[in-house]
């Protein structure tokens, strides 16, 4: 299951660069937390039996997928069709929706707690375009919320 890339798509959303760079410099670091906090938050205990590896890429796909609507190399509706199938796929694998959504939210909070650590707000400048980029990644997680649940319920 992967977003199907739009060729047409226009340049990175401005002031995108700094954070799809470090989205593919530390994919491996974000992943592995994301795994981190799934395998021993309270609110995730489904996600415990998920295999290792299941788990790393399901966590890595989210970061991949939000780096290709930083770059717009994906459309709303790509996002929508993918985490429609994805929420689709939970259901059938019994993982409660709360679980799943809060998977979501783990992963955008791992990835800005990130930014932060890696200086990406160093300066007002720094400050002002985050806030802007800010609105664009919490529209990539309100629409794989959204297209989550969406395709959860119909599964």
């Amino acid at each position: 299951m992967e977003i199907i890339p739009k060729a047409t798509r226009a340049a990175a959303i401005p002031g995108a660069e700094r954070l799809i760079s470090l989205i593919e410099n530390c994919a491996d670091e974000l992943t592995r937390e994301v795994v981190g906090h799934l395998r021993k938050h309270p609110l995730t205990p489904h996600y415990k039996g998920v295999p290792e590896r299941d788990l790393y890429e399901r966590a890595r796909r989210v970061f991949s997928n939000l780096e290709e609507w930083l770059s717009r190399k994906t459309e709303r509706d790509d996002v929508g069709r993918y985490y429609a199938a994805l929420g689709a796929q939970r259901h059938e694998e019994c993982i409660p929706l709360y679980e799943v959504l809060h998977a979501l939210n783990i992963c955008r909070r791992v990835l800005w707690q990130n930014a932060i650590e890696h200086g990406l707000l160093d300066t007002v400048y720094d400050f002002v375009q985050a806030l802007e980029l800010q609105h664009q990644v919490l529209l990539f997680f309100d629409r794989a919320i959204y297209y989550t649940a969406r395709g959860y319920e119909t599964g």
